[in-house]
């Protein structure tokens, strides 16, 4: 089975997790991201939620993995909004991060320090088809191997179920923005954090991802937000949603 870990990408994220709770330290843009991804997952969940719990935006009994969960940013949000969360890392510091947290914070929330390739090769009955919402925030542009992991998340999750991506577009302004603004001018992100040889466009993630039976049909960005205070200060406020999808991104859709 391929391995999808990047040794490099793993190390990079393992020596900065103490900072992952700290939000306005190297994880702030996605704790400044959290709003604007819960709300376009909760968009998109309403299809495979009965009509009560879609209008309450609830996630009450959803079965769902956080892939590439880090400290439990956004595996936390989850869980509050009633989901049985799974989160995986192939980072250990990363996860006895989100572990401790989980506890600080009185929720209960499956963590396992594992990647996706092994998760399913050494509890292939408990997770095949299992999840009604598999999430990959942040993540698809630091893996290996692309299409393997890809392949991985498409077994995760059941026929009917949703899945989530959330990523930086292979853009002059991807790159730009994603890369040269965020890690060496505003240094909101540590230099290295991003290889651009592995940002993809909402296209090639279309293309690839049907080939695994993943069919993406919702797109929308995520963009930003800057006050005067915030340029002086080299940092930027919470995203909003946006039909512009030249930098981030979110792509959802169903595994048919």
């Amino acid at each position: 089975m391929t391995n999808t870990v990047d040794k490099k990408e793993i190390k990079q994220f393992s020596s900065l997790s103490n900072k992952w709770w700290d939000k306005s330290g190297p994880f702030s843009a996605l704790h400044k991201m959290s709003n604007a991804r819960i709300e376009f997952i909760r968009q998109n969940a309403s299809r495979i939620l009965n009509s009560d719990k879609a209008k309450n935006y609830s996630l009450e009994g959803i079965n769902c993995i956080d892939i590439g969960c880090g400290g439990g940013i956004l595996s936390e949000r989850l869980k509050r909004l009633g989901a049985n969360v799974t989160g995986i890392d192939a980072s250990q510091s990363s996860i006895n991060v989100a572990k401790e947290h989980a506890i600080k914070s009185r929720l209960e929330i499956y963590y396992k320090c594992i990647s996706t390739s092994k998760f399913i090769e050494l509890e292939k009955e408990k997770v095949i088809n299992k999840f009604d919402l598999v999430i990959a925030s942040e993540v698809i542009e630091h893996v290996k191997n692309r299409k393997s992991f890809l392949s991985d998340i498409s077994k995760l999750c059941r026929r009917g179920g949703l899945i989530v991506f959330t990523t930086i577009n292979n853009s002059l302004l991807g790159i730009l923005f994603g890369k040269i603004f965020a890690e060496n001018i505003l240094k909101i992100l540590p230099v290295g954090t991003h290889d651009t040889q592995k940002f993809i466009s909402p296209e090639t993630l279309s293309k690839e991802a049907k080939e695994y039976d993943i069919i993406l049909d919702n797109f929308i960005g995520f963009r930003p937000t800057f006050k005067f205070k915030n340029i002086i200060d080299r940092q930027f406020g919470d995203f909003i949603l946006t039909s512009n999808l030249a930098v981030n991104y979110g792509a959802a859709g169903i595994k048919i």
